[in-house]
């Protein structure tokens, strides 16, 4: 449905504000204006216009009103991350008086479509979200429910750590076996695991040992054993991806409780940045948020939710995933060891050789 109609456009200025803090902002005013009061660039006035349908579109399933004026806004440094993804945060004034904001994410197909299906399935622990191009392969914008800045995660909570488990489950769950409903979502292959254990992960520490002699006197001892536990993850990751019914949608990227991908809203966690995703083993979402001594608490969350696994399989799956965390997040363990913190380095290599 075209919610603009072609007599109405939105154009765009630049506007400088000073907000409270005294500091200055550039926003982008956006206003319905008739077309032949200004008439901006072809390319410039299509993406206001997607702007702003994305917001009506959102806002309808929101069931928020008819959108009036919308604001663009740079998000705080803070609030960025680390994917180098485009950002903003769109603030929205309603006809009907009410206040709003989304934030507006430039990525690829494989996110939109896994963000907009979640919202589809109904899932509480997801931002609202929702695309206008399903289909295109490039990079497109989709826009989300602003969740506000992060809180964290309530430390030691049993309650919490049950809340998260569930709310997986029920993702997991509900995608469990629909691959072939998802042309659009990748499958983890042996391809894809082989890149895991060597693009992602054994190439940078390799490098780092030929090229800094202080990371070589350090981790060169460990290189072996790393390379042959990544074989062993390699293959039995690729085994384990042959059980099509422990395949689903996957985060793939959750973090552990510190992390920045599980959002505390009032004891509710909420899930965001799918850009790792992947069709994959359930598991690899839970083993870097969940400890060893949880499989219990996690095995109960997918029980109650309908998995038929014995508690057997489902504790000897997750040790087979438990490595996965040390290799995704080698590199960045590199980086921190560079700029003189080395606790994340040292804590993934155990990880990577279960000690």
């Amino acid at each position: 449905m075209q919610i603009i109609s072609m007599e109405n456009a939105i154009i765009s200025r630049y506007q400088r504000i000073i907000d409270k803090s005294g500091s200055d902002r550039k926003y982008f005013l956006y206003r319905k204006r008739k077309m032949n009061k200004r008439k901006p660039s072809i390319g410039k006035k299509e993406e206001e216009q997607e702007f702003f349908t994305l917001t009506q579109k959102i806002s309808w399933l929101m069931d928020m009103g008819t959108v009036g004026e919308l604001r663009k806004r740079e998000l705080d440094s803070d609030e960025q991350g680390f994917s180098g993804a485009r950002l903003f945060r769109l603030n929205v004034l309603y006809k009907n008086g009410k206040q709003s904001s989304f934030i507006c994410k430039k990525t690829d197909r494989k996110e939109r479509m896994v963000m907009q299906t979640l919202t589809e399935q109904g899932h509480a622990n997801t931002p609202v979200s929702c695309t206008l191009d399903s289909t295109s392969e490039e990079s497109a914008w989709m826009i989300q429910q602003d969740l506000g800045k992060r809180v964290k995660a309530p430390q030691a909570s049993s309650e919490w750590m049950k809340n998260v488990a569930d709310a997986l489950a029920g993702i997991h769950l509900t995608n469990m076996g629909c691959g072939t409903k998802m042309p659009w979502l990748p499958h983890a292959d042996a391809k894809y695991w082989e890149k895991i254990i060597t693009e992602i992960s054994l190439h940078h520490f390799e490098k780092e040992i030929c090229e800094d002699p202080e990371f070589a006197k350090q981790f060169e001892t460990f290189l072996p054993r790393m390379q042959e536990s990544a074989k062993t993850f390699f293959q039995e990751m690729t085994d384990l991806c042959q059980e099509k019914s422990i395949l689903t949608i996957t985060h793939g990227d959750l973090q552990n409780i510190d992390g920045d991908h599980v959002y505390n809203i009032e004891e509710k966690p909420y899930f965001i940045d799918f850009g790792f995703s992947r069709y994959a083993p359930f598991y690899i979402d839970l083993v870097d948020y969940f400890t060893l001594e949880q499989i219990p608490l996690c095995y109960h969350a997918y029980a109650a939710r309908g998995l038929r696994i014995s508690p057997h399989t489902f504790e000897e799956q997750f040790h087979i995933a438990y490595k996965y965390p040390g290799f995704i997040y080698l590199f960045p363990g590199i980086m921190q060891w560079k700029n003189g913190s080395p606790e994340k380095l040292n804590r993934i290599i155990r990880r990577i050789l279960s000690l």
